[in-house]
């Protein structure tokens, strides 16, 4: 970290070049310490909080995919379809807030947002851990992915406002290690609590984990975005924005359809991720302790089966550490090699992460299908998250550089097409697999990532131009 410190301090201090790209920024009085000036500790500890929020949001949304089967004996339920709406939409649920969370966060402020969010995030897992029907928790459910959406959509904004972009890369990795890991966690571990102690205890569980996170962020969680610190010195109560707050708020689905770089991001993004939720929900098919619809299972069994979602836990563990040691150094290199800097320079790493999309996809399909050692397909599983990560961090990275100010919509926007792909393949994953087995089944998505390989290559090439139509609103 002090390295990293150190080389954007030197590259600071150098006189610019002429063919520097600059983010366009406000002038803003310079009432108040910027955020990118803050001292380490205090950025960190910030880092820490929101991360948090970023990974148990996520968590909730893989406990009830492993305790869905109590859950629907003890509500009643009979239809398949209706037992995995819980899973289903509270992924919708965390798609559909950024959409009013993040122009909120750039009128008002990030803190607020985040506190009262998940405040509301941590009540409504008491509702569900209490609740006596399934139309009534699948409604809360929905509620819950709204409120705790705020963690995953705005963390990458509010490392944009802390720090420059030498600096950010290490921090994106460590906050994209939750929206990415978080499902995961939440299957390893919420196959021993439902085994040991019932599904209403993965909701408890969580509203105590979301309460604690709550009251540290009253504490010790500090407002990061400039234009609203220096609306707030100047005595106003909202960031100084030249729209009303009808455009404010519907900016991210504006910048969805208009913005040509946020578009081409969102669908790549939204299949790497329902590609991710395909794969959590599906565990149980491949690892369960009986076979469902004649697919084979390896028959794990007493609460074992969570233990299978350490494959793609173990990639994106492995892709953070990654992330940490090159994402800043490789921006630092290509800055000094052509002596500028643009947020192009996040493709390089995309690419590599796209790669390995596919080939872990192969690997986990193909191998359950041929049913060799549970080995094999987890180690696929393991690939296909290393390369999702490296390339769920890069495009937030290359987002937050763009946008500026503006990121948490750019980022917001992307989040809306990947949460309905990932509510969407929660419920038709079985029937994917039912139908085609694991090898043809997971191959239709590998093929697909396969067709998008094209993308980073592109956007080194157009990537300027594109972002010269990119739509504020």
């Amino acid at each position: 970290m002090a390295s990293d410190s150190t080389a954007s301090a030197t590259a600071s201090q150098a006189p610019p070049s002429p063919r520097e790209e600059n983010l366009p920024q406000k002038a803003y009085a310079p009432t108040v310490v910027s955020p990118h000036d803050w001292p380490a500790r205090k950025k960190w500890a910030n880092v820490i909080l929101i991360s948090a929020q970023a990974t148990l949001s996520p968590v909730c949304s893989t406990f009830l995919a492993v305790g869905a089967q109590q859950a629907d004996i003890d509500l009643h339920v009979t239809s398949p379809v209706v037992g995995g709406l819980p899973v289903a939409v509270f992924v919708l649920g965390l798609g559909l807030g950024p959409l009013y969370l993040a122009p909120l966060s750039e009128m008002f402020g990030r803190r607020i947002v985040y506190v009262v969010s998940f405040g509301l995030f941590a009540l409504l897992n008491m509702g569900c851990a209490l609740v006596q029907t399934d139309s009534g928790l699948i409604i809360l459910r929905l509620l819950a992915g709204l409120a705790g959406s705020a963690g995953p959509s705005l963390g990458g904004g509010s490392i944009g406002d802390m720090f420059t972009r030498e600096q950010r890369g290490g921090a994106q990795a460590l906050y994209g290690f939750g929206p990415t890991f978080g499902p995961a966690l939440g299957g390893i571990i919420g196959g021993y609590v439902a085994e040991r102690a019932g599904w209403r205890w993965l909701m408890w569980t969580m509203a105590i984990a979301a309460a604690t996170t709550t009251l540290l962020s009253v504490l010790f969680l500090h407002e990061t975005y400039k234009p609203y610190l220096d609306a707030r010195a100047d005595g106003k109560r909202s960031a100084p924005t030249t729209i009303g707050f009808r455009k404010g708020i519907t900016r991210p689905i504006r910048m969805f359809f208009f913005s040509p770089i946020v578009t081409a991001m969102s669908l790549y993004m939204a299949l790497i991720y329902g590609v991710l939720y395909l794969h959590f929900v599906t565990i149980p098919l491949l690892f369960g302790p009986r076979s469902i619809h004649g697919l084979f299972t390896y028959g794990w069994k007493n609460g074992n089966e969570g233990l299978a979602y350490l494959g793609a836990g173990l990639g994106c563990y492995v892709s953070t550490v990654f992330c940490l040691f090159t994402l800043n150094r490789s921006y630092r290199a290509l800055a000094k090699k052509y002596g500028y800097q643009k947020p192009e320079f996040r493709m390089l790493f995309m690419q590599i992460g796209m790669i390995f999309v596919p080939a872990g996809l192969f690997i986990y399909g193909w191998s359950a299908q041929f049913q060799t050692h549970f080995m094999v397909p987890l180690l696929g599983a393991a690939i296909f998250a290393f390369g999702m990560l490296i390339t769920y961090i890069c495009i937030q990275t290359y987002l937050v550089d763009a946008f500026a100010e503006y990121a948490a919509s750019a980022l917001a926007a992307t989040i809306i097409l990947r949460s309905i792909c990932g509510a969407v393949f929660s419920i038709v994953g079985a029937k994917l697999y039912e139908r085609l087995g694991y090898g043809w089944g997971t191959s239709v998505l590998a093929f697909i990532s396969v067709g998008a390989l094209p993308i980073p290559a592109l956007f080194w090439v157009f990537g300027p131009k594109l972002r010269e139509k990119k739509f504020l609103g």
